[in-house]
C-alpha cells in the first residue's frame, strides 16, 4: 500500500511538473500563434500568385486561424497550472490548417513557410523527440506530396527547383536536430525529477547517513555502483562505504587507508574519470570549464581502484564541517559533462545531509550533559542536602546528653527521614529509564506536597518552617511541583546551614500564567543591602548557584532582597513546563 501511495504520488509530481511546463509554453505559443495569423493574412494578400480561386478560400481559411488563435490564447491564459489541456487538440488544428493551406496553394512558400517550423516547433515543445518526431514526418509527407503532383512544385518551371530542395533538407535537418533536443531536454528533465522527487532519508542516532546518501546518489545517477569515503576531525580513523546491486557495506579503517584519495592538485575538483588505469580523466575547473589530466599520477587513489575494480566514474567532493568526503559514482552509463554537474548537485544534497547527522550528534551530546547536569542538580538538592541536615542531627544527637527515650524518638524520625529519602531516590531513577512517564502534564495538588515537604524540613533541619498557598485548592503540574518542592528544599538548607536560619515561610501564588514563589527566612542572608535581580546575579554569578541555574533551566527569574531582619528570594516561573 506504501509503495503504492509513492508511486502515485511521484506520477502526480510528474504530471505536475509536465503541465507546469507546458503552460509557460502554452503562453508563448499562443502569442506566436497570434503573430503568425497576422503575418499570413498580411503575406496572403499582398501575394498574388495565388490562384484566384482559391484566394478568397485561403484568406477565409486564415481569418478563421486568427479568431482560433485569440480563442486559443484566451483559453490559455485564463487556465490554471494544474488544469492545463487540450495542448493536442489545438496542435491537431494547427496541422489541419498547414495542411490544408498547402493543399490550397499548393507551394511551401507564403504561410506555408511560416506555419511549418511553428508546429514543429510546438510539438516540440510539448511532447520533445516524439512530437518533433512525428511532426516532422507529416512535414516531409506534405513535401513529397507537393512534389509529385504534376500541376504543382517542383515540376513548375516558375519555381526554383534549388530553393524547393533548400526546403526539404531544412525540414529533414531540422527534424533530426529537433529530435535529438527533444531527446537531451527530456533526459535532463527526468533528471531533474529525479533529483526532486526523492530526497535523501534523514540520519538516525549516531550512524553516519551512508547508506542513505549512496542509495539517493545512485537512484538519482543511474549507477549500479557508488562509493564514498570520508573522514572526520574528531574521530581516528576514515570511513568507506560500498553500494552494490541494493546493498550497502561500511567499513571502518585506519587514518591513513587509501590516501591520497587524489593528488594533492584535485584535492577539491571534480572528476570525470575516462579511464582509471590509464589515468585518463577530466577535470572541472569551475564555472563549465574542463581540462585534461596531465599528471604523472593516477587521478584517484591506485589502491581504490585495485580493490574495487574502478575503470570509469564520476568522482566529486564535498566538505561538511570538520568531515572531509569524497563521492564515486562507478561506471556510469554515459561519460558526459552533464553527468559531472548533476554529481556536484548530488554532493551537495550529501553535503546538507551529513551537516543533518554533525548537528544531531552535536544535539545529542548537549542534551546528555544537560540530563546529567540536571541529575547532578536534583541529587545536590534532594539526597546530599537531605544527609547533611542528618549529618547534623547526628552530631547534635552526640553531643545531647537527653534521655533515652528522646534520643530513640529522635533515631526512629532520622530512620524515617531515610526512609523518604529513599523513595524519593527510587523516583528519581524511575523518572530516569526510557519510557517512563513524569507526569510533566498530570495536575495534582500542591498542599498535600507542600504538607509531607514542610515535615520533613521541620524533622531535617530542626527549623520552624511556615508555608501558604494562594488560593488554597491551587493545583499545578506535577513536573512543575516536583521543581518548586525542590527549589524550596534547597533555600531551605542554604538558609539552615550557611544563614543558620531558625524560622522560615514559604509562600505560593498564581498570577496570570507565572508561579511566584517567595521564601523569607532570618538568618543571616547573603550579605546584600540592596535587591539583586536575576541578570545581575547571573553576571556577578553570586548568591545561591543551584537555585540560579534552576530558575534559568525554566525559563524563570530569580531576585534576592533584604526586607527587615528577613531575607527573600523571590522566585518567578512559568506555571507550565
Amino acid at each position: 500500500m506504501v509503495r503504492a501511495e509513492n508511486r502515485l504520488a511521484t506520477a502526480t509530481n510528474r504530471q505536475t511538473w509536465i503541465n507546469t511546463f507546458r503552460a509557460r509554453s502554452d503562453a508563448v505559443i499562443a502569442i506566436a500563434r497570434i503573430v503568425l495569423a497576422i503575418g499570413s493574412l498580411w503575406i496572403t494578400w499582398l501575394d498574388a500568385a495565388i490562384w484566384p480561386p482559391r484566394s478568397q478560400l485561403v484568406f477565409w481559411l486564415l481569418i478563421a486561424y486568427f479568431v482560433y488563435a485569440i480563442a486559443a490564447a484566451h483559453f490559455v491564459w485564463r487556465a490554471k497550472v494544474h488544469r492545463v489541456r487540450g495542448t493536442f487538440v489545438r496542435h491537431i488544428i494547427d496541422v489541419a490548417t498547414l495542411i490544408a493551406l498547402a493543399l490550397l496553394t499548393g507551394r511551401v512558400s507564403g504561410p506555408v513557410f511560416m506555419l511549418m517550423p511553428f508546429v514543429q516547433l510546438t510539438a516540440t515543445l510539448h511532447w520533445l523527440w516524439r512530437g518533433a518526431l512525428w511532426t516532422g514526418s507529416i512535414g516531409v509527407a506534405i513535401l513529397a506530396y507537393l512534389a509529385l503532383s504534376n500541376t504543382v512544385w517542383p515540376f513548375n518551371s516558375d519555381v526554383d527547383a534549388a530553393v524547393a530542395l533548400s526546403f526539404i533538407l531544412f525540414l529533414l535537418t531540422a527534424t533530426v536536430l529537433l529530435t535529438w533536443l527533444g531527446t537531451h531536454q527530456e533526459a535532463v528533465r527526468s533528471e531533474l525529477l529525479r533529483l526532486v522527487e526523492r530526497t535523501p532519508g534523514a540520519p538516525d542516532g549516531r550512524e553516519w547517513p551512508a547508506e542513505a546518501a549512496l542509495a539517493y546518489a545512485a537512484q538519482v545517477m543511474r549507477v549500479g555502483r557508488a562509493l564514498l569515503i570520508w573522514s572526520d576531525g574528531d574521530e581516528p580513523w576514515t570511513h568507506l562505504a560500498i553500494w552494490e546491486n541494493g546493498a550497502c557495506k561500511v567499513r571502518h579503517l585506519s587514518p591513513t587507508a587509501y590516501l591520497p584519495w587524489t593528488p594533492e592538485a584535485l584535492q577539491h575538483a571534480s572528476l570525470l574519470i575516462i579511464d582509471a588505469r590509464r589515468s585518463r580523466a577530466l577535470i572541472h575547473r569551475g564555472e563549465g570549464r574542463f581540462d585534461r589530466w596531465r599528471g604523472d599520477e593516477m587521478p584517484t587513489s591506485p589502491a581504490l581502484v585495485a580493490e574495487f575494480s574502478i575503470a570509469s566514474a564520476i568522482s566529486v567532493q564535498f566538505h561538511a564541517s570538520d568531515v572531509e568526503a569524497r563521492l564515486f559514482l562507478l561506471d556510469p552509463p554515459a561519460l558526459t559533462l552533464d553527468d559531472v554537474a548533476m554529481a556536484e548537485i548530488v554532493a551537495d544534497r550529501l553535503k546538507t545531509l551529513f551537516e543533518q547527522a554533525i548537528l544531531l550528534r552535536r544535539l545529542s551530546d548537549a542534551a546528555a550533559l544537560e540530563e546529567r547536569i540536571k541529575i547532578g542538580r536534583d541529587i545536590h538538592d534532594g539526597v546530599l542536602q537531605t544527609l547533611a541536615g542528618m549529618a547534623l542531627q547526628l552530631q547534635s544527637l552526640r553531643s545531647s546528653k537527653a534521655e533515652p527515650e528522646e534520643i530513640d524518638r529522635r533515631l526512629m524520625a532520622l530512620q524515617a527521614m531515610l526512609s523518604e529519602e529513599q523513595r524519593e531516590l527510587r523516583a528519581l531513577i524511575r523518572a530516569l529509564e526510557p519510557g517512563s512517564d513524569q507526569g510533566g502534564a498530570r495536575e495534582s495538588p500542591l498542599v498535600v506536597r507542600l504538607e509531607a515537604l514542610a515535615k520533613r524540613l521541620r524533622q531535617q533541619w530542626s527549623i520552624d518552617f511556615r508555608f501558604l498557598v494562594e488560593p488554597t485548592d491551587l493545583r499545578l503540574p506535577s513536573a512543575i511541583i516536583g521543581e518548586l518542592t525542590r527549589m524550596i528544599a534547597e533555600a531551605t538548607a542554604n538558609a539552615a546551614r550557611h544563614g543558620h536560619a531558625r524560622t522560615l515561610e514559604a509562600r505560593l501564588r498564581l498570577e496570570g500564567g507565572t508561579v511566584i514563589l517567595t521564601v523569607d527566612d532570618d538568618g543571616t542572608g547573603f550579605g546584600f543591602d540592596r535587591r539583586l535581580e536575576h541578570a545581575e546575579l547571573e553576571s556577578s554569578k553570586v548568591g545561591p548557584r543551584s537555585l540560579r541555574e534552576r530558575v534559568a533551566t525554566w525559563g524563570g527569574e530569580l531576585s534576592i532582597d533584604k526586607v527587615e531582619q528577613w531575607t527573600r528570594l523571590t522566585i518567578k516561573i512559568p506555571a507550565h513546563p
